[in-house]
């Protein structure tokens, strides 16, 4: 086989390989450069094809030596090959690690670039033995290794067959572009495009992913179609933001979205999870915290006994619900937490506490004026409040006086409870979180 046809194989035969593996996002231009090395190396014992020609002080020695198709074309020729491939590589990796302005990762791309080298060396071998004579994968020996055995059906190099079968396995190497993009899994996934697939696609993703759906709106049976932000997959529902609102989406009547078609879109933005402790902080100090465009999940405990009248919800997706002092948030961005600061009920209830404290100051100074009044009549002393007055009147004093202390302590220890009661409805929160970007 020619040199183009070998490195179209080579290539597809990379691609499809590292697919099916799990290795996805294979289409760097490094790893399918080393997939065509590798797929032409082997005749570098021929002096008269591409790589020969490119070597020609190794491919003239290597033929006279040992011919054509004998020990590059073999199953030691190959690891040996490949061996010495990832030593040069390593070795690169090595001296070239410092440099980090080249645009990609040398060490995350390097395994990928022996491994495109390795199959498609090996797959230039699968390939001759196509040819009438076939390969010497077991070099020593020199039995000749083929496909079919029948010679009538092995085309010659260069032939018509040949050239069609160089579109054919081109056609095939556009078609594997994809499916090494996105794994072999995935692109099963998209091409079913139904709910169930996109949430299993969902779940293996740690970047940003979006979704292009059609469906109808179980409420209004409204047609909807377009492209969300996948967030969460919740009871084999996707939680997705779409035009600022979150949905559920499904094939589900519970779901807000009845989709009839789906499809992941991912990209390699990742997700950033910032994960926040608040301890008695004020309502103000929590806002400046949230970045802008973050989704805020989490739970805030309220001040004790504080009541949050949510908006009607056109989903059934909460993204806000009240569970006793606690607040819990689901996706809700910085723009929606503002209009939790719009509580009728807790401003009124914290003006009427500090109306009932001024209420109650007044009451204890006025029972402290009655008994200094008491203690101080006209400036008498004991002896002469004794002789100007009879025996009932000083009874009657003591108890009065008597009564206005109990009324007083009683004054004070409301005044202590109203207090502690404004003190414990200030607008603070302690809170744990997590900031979604």
């Amino acid at each position: 086989m020619l040199a183009p046809t070998h490195s179209v194989f080579g290539i597809f035969l990379t691609l499809i390989i590292l697919a099916v593996f799990g290795i996805q996002w294979s289409l760097h231009w490094s790893i399918i450069l080393f997939a065509i090395f590798g797929a032409i190396l082997p005749d570098i014992d021929h002096p008269r094809s591409v790589i020969g020609k490119m070597f020609s002080f190794i491919s003239i020695p290597l033929e006279r030596r040992y011919g054509h198709r004998t020990i590059t074309h073999s199953l030691i020729g190959w690891a040996i090959s490949t061996a010495v491939f990832g030593f040069v590589i390593m070795i690169l990796v090595w001296i070239l690690g410092f440099i980090s302005n080249l645009g990609f990762s040398i060490s995350d791309l390097a395994p990928r670039w022996i491994s495109a080298f390795s199959i498609s060396y090996f797959s230039h071998l699968v390939l001759d033995m196509f040819n009438p004579r076939g390969s010497q994968l077991l070099w020593p020996d020199q039995s000749r290794d083929v496909i079919p055995r029948n010679a009538k059906f092995r085309p010659e190099s260069g032939s018509r067959v040949e050239v069609l079968f160089f579109f054919i396995i081109f056609a095939l190497m556009l078609l594997a572009f994809p499916i090494s993009k996105y794994g072999i899994s995935s692109s099963l996934r998209w091409l079913l495009a139904i709910p169930g697939s996109a949430i299993e696609e969902f779940k293996s993703q740690k970047t940003h992913s979006y979704l292009e759906f059609k469906g109808v709106l179980s409420e209004t049976k409204q047609p909807i179609e377009g492209t969300a932000e996948i967030l969460d997959s919740v009871n084999k529902r996707l939680v997705i933001r779409y035009k600022n609102n979150i949905y559920t989406l499904s094939d589900e009547l519970a779901a807000d979205i009845l989709a009839t078609h789906v499809r992941v879109k991912r990209t390699l933005i990742p997700i950033k999870i910032q994960y926040k402790e608040f301890k008695d902080k004020t309502y103000e100090y929590l806002l400046s915290q949230i970045p802008k465009d973050a989704l805020v999940s989490g739970t805030v405990q309220l001040p004790k006994g504080m009541e949050i009248k949510f908006p009607v919800f056109t989903t059934t997706y909460k993204i806000m619900e009240q569970k006793g002092d606690d607040l819990i948030l689901r996706f809700v961005t910085k723009d929606q937490i503002k209009k939790l600061a719009l509580s009728d009920f807790f401003e009124i209830q914290r003006r009427k506490d500090i109306a009932d404290l001024s209420k109650l100051r007044a009451d204890a100074d006025k029972i402290r004026v009655q008994i200094k009044n008491i203690h101080d009549t006209q400036g008498l002393t004991p002896l002469g409040k004794e002789i100007l007055q009879n025996k009932d009147d000083s009874e009657k004093q003591r108890t009065q006086l008597a009564q206005l202390k109990s009324e007083l302590e009683g004054a004070n220890i409301r005044t202590e409870e109203t207090n502690l009661k404004i003190k414990n409805t200030k607008f603070i929160f302690s809170c744990e979180v997590y900031f979604r970007q």
